[in-house]
């Protein structure tokens, strides 16, 4: 027994470090994930939900390595996003009026602590096909604040009371996404000639904003962290190992 868990140690040693976007001065620019090798584990990054934010988090938790993998918190199902409406066929009228409500369900060490109804800075939906699509953004919202970021095409800005009406046409199928999302969730209505839809959107989060089976491929001496969709992706900028 004694030789397996030397095994087993000598299996983590070399990933056990501090990987982050190092500046000159020594200090991680915006990541730094601390692995220990008492299977515990140390971040801080950004916000992962709302990335616009800017705002930074600091937490700890547990790791493995499974399949040449780190996985931070695999004992954390991932939270996933709900979404519900309601349809009405209300008639004598040539548009469809959609209402939309945004909410976030606050957690606090696995314990919900809140639901509240919240803004959103900007949201997309679809009807029938992904290609009629409306980027719905509050008012007042610049997403250009650097001169190079594109331009946000279908743009619809809601009024006070999140409402807007498209064209009248036959509605089969609604798919929603936003921050928080990691795809697209889509709903069938049930009434392809209703003409009016209330749309409840609700997004879990934590406090803390801890990983949450969060994967993490090393390869010698970079971390691959980031994620695109809910994805790992190999094509962003990796998390550089620390050298002493």
């Amino acid at each position: 027994m004694p030789a397996l868990n030397i095994h087993a140690q000598t299996d983590i040693s070399k990933y056990v470090g501090k990987y982050g976007d190092w500046m000159p001065g020594g200090q991680a620019l915006t990541t730094e994930l601390e692995l220990k090798p008492n299977g515990t584990f140390t971040l801080r990054t950004v916000d992962y939900v709302y990335p616009q934010t800017f705002e930074g988090y600091t937490n700890q938790g547990n790791w493995i390595l499974k399949d040449g993998e780190v996985f931070l918190n695999p004992g954390l199902k991932r939270r996933e996003p709900v979404i519900n409406v309601i349809e009405k066929q209300i008639g004598g009228k040539d548009s469809i009026e959609i209402k939309v409500n945004h909410y976030v369900e606050l957690y606090e060490n696995e314990i919900l602590i809140g639901k509240k109804k919240t803004d959103f800075d900007i949201l997309t939906l679809y009807f029938n096909k992904k290609r009629k699509y409306k980027h719905l953004v509050k008012k007042g919202y610049n997403m250009r604040r650097c001169i190079w970021a594109p331009r946000i095409r279908n743009r619809v800005d809601l009024d006070s009371a999140k409402t807007f009406k498209i064209a009248k046409t036959s509605i089969e199928k609604i798919g929603v996404y936003t921050y928080g999302f990691t795809t697209f969730l889509e709903l069938e209505t049930q009434n392809p000639k209703s003409d009016y839809f209330e749309i409840d959107i609700i997004v879990p989060v934590d406090k803390e904003r801890m990983p949450r089976n969060k994967k993490v491929i090393i390869k010698g001496k970079k971390a691959y962290f980031y994620e695109v969709m809910g994805e790992l992706k190999k094509s962003l900028n990796p998390l550089y190992r620390k050298t002493v």
